[in-house]
């Protein structure tokens, strides 16, 4: 080929539009989750649904029985609350968490889960926006009880203890179920907004439920498969990937209250776990621990996401358990946009996100004019997809900034696109801290420091991190006269934020490097940072 010929062809892949059409290779299911469980508590009455650790060792729960059981949680909801009412979950994994979700589904109410480790502050806000009609709560996963904290914030007509459901619920009868329709509302995923305010992601059973089905079908999932990700089922990765996911494929999901990583391990033996996952840091601890063996483990698959996985623990994976490592793209606000496949190389795991999952269409748009760049070039990731959200629960101005006229979800992320249709997500357009897959938006830390009355101006930027990949750090300016301690700055941060939110490297500045129009150039405060 002449040089000529050759530069012609770069310049024309460099023209390609960064636009990935969507494809329909999997069959995307037309029903609600609690048509979906029914139809397979049918097909699978007797298999495993759900194992956990209990008091007489591995206790498992098959299809039938949780068909059974959630029946009965739908039919007491429905005595004390009506279809479409909110219901709220605060609370570490638990059994009880998986059958109120699929009580709610049945019962055509919705679930509204809150982050275990909010503080009151954060919960008020949650309360007020979804006017949970019954409020459910149990233990955050440190163990300490959150029922107490639970009545204080909604009141005691309408909290219940969660870990009491079953018990509670024995006595009903299950009757006549509401008609539910696919469309209908199912999910309230809350995440963090740059204003500093929690903001409820609303998903449908349709949204949700494919978001489940299509995580389990590019996996090649079946009924024989055991689930083990202790990711929180107040994360769409939860209560979508992992239970729903199980579910549409006829599997079993192994509930854990939290990442234990001796107890993950002995989970993994003595459920015989063929699919496990969890966020980088999660999967490095396991690779890190004394009683890790492989060869004694029979698994088909590691999944992760959240952050990025490093190429070296992504080659040992796949070397010690001749199994494939999947990593997963996706949000609150779309519970699956891209993935890794067993056959990708251990380079295009490490350093993309795979390619656009069927049905989900992909653009990289010009942060200034929002036009579609081309093949190679960064912007912001936009995703158009049947399981992208209806919007922000009663927020519609919100909404209209993040879903374009054209039905486009604007992600946040920065990105790109190869000529092979690989995805690689480079930064974020609207900031954010990932600290071991929990995302921290700076905008909501800022706005609790400068409650502070020592406090003049923040500015917070993410730290790396070897185990967590990101922590927080808070640069300061203190008001003349006040000398408060980072201790005093953290106390003050805990009453007010959740604690993986609370700043832990700190700079005391006399003054912030600034733009023409005054806002403070985060780059050069993360320099700071790295200089000292």
């Amino acid at each position: 080929m002449s040089v000529e010929r050759e530069g012609s062809v770069e310049a024309a892949k460099r023209a390609s539009p960064a636009h990935v059409l969507p494809d329909s290779s999997i069959d995307l299911l037309d029903g609600t989750v609690g048509d979906t469980l029914r139809q397979t508590a049918q097909r699978f009455a007797d298999r495993p649904a759900l194992m956990w650790s209990g008091e007489r060792g591995i206790e498992t729960m098959s299809y039938r029985e949780l068909l059974d059981e959630t029946e009965r949680v739908a039919a007491w909801l429905l005595d004390r609350a009506a279809p479409g009412d909110r219901i709220g979950i605060w609370s570490r994994n638990s059994v009880d968490w998986v059958l109120l979700e699929y009580g709610c589904a049945l019962a055509g109410m919705v679930v509204a889960s809150w982050n275990p480790a909010w503080t009151d502050h954060e919960c008020r806000h949650a309360l007020e926006l979804t006017e949970p009609a019954l409020l459910f709560a149990d233990r955050d996963t440190r163990g300490v009880p959150l029922l107490d904290r639970a009545v204080a914030i909604a009141g005691q007509d309408r909290t219940f203890p969660l870990d009491g459901l079953r018990e509670l619920v024995s006595e009903s009868r299950p009757g006549a179920l509401p008609q539910v329709q696919p469309a209908d509302l199912f999910l309230i995923q809350f995440t963090s907004g740059t204003t500093g305010r929690a903001k409820g992601a609303s998903l449908s059973h349709r949204a949700a439920l494919n978001g489940g089905w299509i995580r389990a079908r590019l996996a090649d999932g079946d009924e024989t498969d055991v689930w083990l990700n202790p990711i929180p089922l107040n994360h769409m990765g939860g209560a979508i990937s992992m239970v729903l996911g199980a579910m549409t494929s006829g599997a079993c999901y192994v509930v854990m209250h939290r990442f234990d990583v001796g107890e993950y391990l002995r989970m993994m033996r003595e459920c015989g776990a063929t699919r496990i996952g969890g966020v980088p840091t999660m999967i490095l601890s396991l690779a890190d621990h004394p009683d890790w063996t492989p060869g004694s483990f029979h698994v088909r698959s590691i999944g992760s996401g959240g952050a990025q996985v490093p190429r070296p623990l992504i080659e040992r994976l796949m070397r010690e358990f001749e199994a494939p490592v999947i990593v997963t793209y996706a949000q609150s606000e779309c519970p699956f946009i891209s993935a890794t496949v067993a056959t990708d190389s251990a380079q295009a795991i490490s350093e993309t996100v795979g390619r656009p999952a069927p049905h989900v269409e992909v653009k990289i748009c010009g942060l200034q004019d929002g036009g579609t760049l081309a093949v190679g070039e960064t912007g912001e990731v936009c995703v158009r997809a049947p399981v992208v959200m209806e919007g922000y629960y009663r927020m519609p101005e919100a909404t209209a900034q993040t879903i374009d006229a054209d039905g486009f979800l604007h992600t946040g992320d920065l990105g790109s696109l190869d000529e092979r249709g690989y995805l690689r997500i480079s930064g974020r357009a609207r900031e954010v801290i990932i600290r071991g897959g929990e995302n921290i938006y700076p905008a909501e830390v800022e706005d609790c420091l400068l409650e502070h009355p020592g406090i003049h101006a923040a500015a917070v930027v993410p730290i790396p991190d070897e185990r967590w990949g990101q922590v927080v750090g808070a640069a300061v300016q203190l008001r003349e006269g006040h000398s408060p301690t980072t201790q005093e700055l953290e106390e003050h941060a805990g009453t007010r934020i959740a604690h993986f939110k609370v700043p832990r490297h700190w700079l005391f500045v006399d003054s912030f490097p600034l733009t023409p129009s005054g806002k403070i150039r985060k780059v050069e405060v993360e320099e700071m940072f790295a200089e000292g």
